[in-house]
């Protein structure tokens, strides 16, 4: 199905007004001995760039892809080599860089005249060569202000400077932008381009900070695909059901509901996208058997659907229709919806869990269901948290993995089949760049962007070429160039060189590859790419590209999306 959506730049949406600000960030250059190694703007690839490797920039934020191609064309290297610092507000000189680093650092003739930026300061290239290209000329004639920070309207000015200030066709529909503003031409502009929609149809917000996630995805965008529709900021396949962020950060859900898990207050099947009621200021998105949640921007997380085990995590067993609070979850970074419990990532390092608690999937130490988020026993130092079937697996900032609860088909990697209660080291893993669970499997990215899985395999889950259950994590068999990797019930999937590959079971065309035949290995998905993201739920699999969301597979349930109940076999 293709999931409509309006031309954005997610760099300008501002999820619906600001992101949370924490400080003045600067580009790496600004760190002494830690300059950026561009390998060049048109040498990083769009849709597939490699792993960025940055602990504070989860694979399923809205920016990810975005920094990720930043860090290979060599605009930024982060704040330090494993912090982006995606929250911090851009200054006037951190924009200057990023500028002046995306046009491929042109040599400019000669210096400026602020007083204000030492000839030593790590801007004082990009500043220079920023006067000389005609988009600025200071706050002053003496003055660059190289600490203000860039608003909204400002950065359209600079944008629309930059691309030699065209005239717009007509004039925008904002309200909050009069005819006679200093940016009302290059907003307009802005609109026209495809850059952005504003804040809402009729507001564009000038006032509002930018963040150095959203002048990543406009550095990304406005290199890679202006014009283009953008990609939604997250897209989820559950057990029947599928969700996706909009890009002004609300979420539409459609599919099986008899559980409320669309969170549209009703109990109706949807074969289209449908709007989750009262949902706003959304960052990502999960989606479990019967249940979904979403993380919202400010660190709390609201969830909907089936409650029998608390996987809601609002204090209650009870069905909720539309989205309720998660009760006393604060700090979220992510959020990760498995069979019937869910996990949350806390900015400190640490995970707190709930629901059903069989097998220790809680890793609290206990086989105790609980009803609110429950610390993890003894996690420190998680970047990334994944909820499977019965167990769960998070990713440490060393680049190693640690797994709790069921083992019954080695989906933790232990030595036995025995349940582990509290989280355990997968051993003989390491450099690892992202994790993912199904049902009894579990796999990981490497930062070398090859795979590894192990646990169940009764249809070839492991893409090892075997049914073979393995205990210890086993090399998928062929994939290289690897930049993410999602496990559904019993098949997986993996994005490489911006196509996409799956493996496993295949009864329902959700391998898409045109068949219904099990694969063992990977298999190319037929006809897909410009790959950004993928995600694999119980029998069917969806994936965004720079421009669409398509998905394939069962759609007895209508969660595909495309207006039918009838299975595709590809995208």
């Amino acid at each position: 199905m293709t999931f409509n959506r309006s031309r954005v730049l997610m760099f300008m949406v501002l999820l619906v007004g600001t992101l949370a600000a924490v400080g003045n960030g600067t580009p790496a250059s600004a760190a002494p001995g830690a300059p950026a190694a561009p390998q060049g703007v048109g040498d990083a690839s769009c849709s597939a760039p490699a792993p960025h490797g940055f602990d504070d920039v989860p694979t399923t934020y809205f920016a990810n892809t975005a920094i990720a191609w930043l860090v290979e064309a060599g605009i930024t290297t982060g704040t330090t080599p494993t912090t982006f610092s995606p929250n911090n507000q851009v200054t006037r000189a951190e924009m200057a860089v990023f500028l002046w680093r995306n046009a491929d650092q042109p040599t400019p003739a000669g210096p400026h005249s602020f007083t204000d930026v030492p000839t030593d300061y790590f801007a004082n290239t990009a500043i220079a060569w920023l006067v000389e290209a005609g988009i600025t000329t200071g706050t002053t004639p003496t003055t660059f202000s190289p600490n203000d920070q860039v608003n909204r309207a400002q950065m359209a000015v600079f944008l629309h400077r930059n691309a030699g200030e065209p005239a717009p066709a007509g004039p925008h529909s904002f309200t909050d932008v009069p005819t006679n503003y200093f940016a009302n031409t290059a907003i307009a502009w802005l609109v026209e381009a495809g850059i952005t929609t504003g804040t809402t149809p009729t507001t564009f917000s000038p006032n509002n900070q930018v963040t150095r996630a959203e002048m990543a995805v406009f550095l990304w965008r406005n290199t890679c695909a202006r014009g283009l529709d953008s990609p939604t900021l997250s897209l989820a396949a559950g057990g029947r059901h599928t969700c996706a962020v909009r890009d002004d950060a609300t979420v539409d859900c459609w599919g099986w509901n008899t559980s409320g898990e669309l969170g549209d207050g009703t109990t109706t099947q949807r074969n289209t996208p449908t709007p989750v009621i009262g949902l706003t200021d959304v960052t990502a998105i999960s989606t479990g058997d019967h249940h979904s949640c979403a993380l919202i921007s400010n660190g709390t997380a609201k969830c909907w659907g089936t409650n029998a085990d608390g996987e809601l995590g609002d204090g209650t067993t009870t069905q909720r229709l539309t989205p309720t609070a998660v009760t006393g979850l604060t700090n979220a970074t992510a959020i990760t919806a498995g069979t019937n419990h869910t996990c949350a990532l806390i900015s400190n390092g640490t995970a707190k869990c709930w629901g059903w608690n069989n097998s220790g999937r809680l890793g609290d130490g206990t086989t105790t269901k609980r009803l609110t988020p429950t610390a993890v026993t003894g996690l420190t130092n998680a970047t990334a948290i994944t909820a499977g079937g019965t167990h769960t697996c998070a990713l440490l900032a060393n680049r190693t993995v640690t797994c709790w609860g069921n083992n019954a088909y080695g989906q933790i990697a232990q030595n036995t089949n025995a349940p582990r209660r509290t989280p355990t080291l997968v051993a003989g893993l390491s450099n690892v760049a992202a994790i993912t669970a199904g049902d009894t499997h579990t796999c990981a990215l490497t930062v070398g962007r090859t795979a590894t899985c192990w646990g169940g395999n009764f249809a070839g889950e492991l893409g090892d070429g075997t049914t073979t259950q393995r205990n210890v994590p086993t090399a998928v068999t062929g994939l290289t160039n690897a930049t993410a990797i999602t496990a559904g019930d019993y098949h997986t999937c993996a994005t490489t060189n911006g196509t996409a590959k799956c493996w496993g079971w295949n009864d329902s065309g959700q391998l898409g590859d045109g068949t219904t035949t099990q694969r063992t290995v990977p298999t190319a998905v037929a006809g897909l790419t410009g790959v950004t993201a993928i995600t694999a739920g119980t029998s069917h699999t969806c994936a965004t590209t720079i421009d669409t969301a398509k998905c394939w597979g069962r759609n007895s349930e209508g969660q595909l999306g495309n207006g039918t109940t009838n299975d595709r076999t590809t995208p």
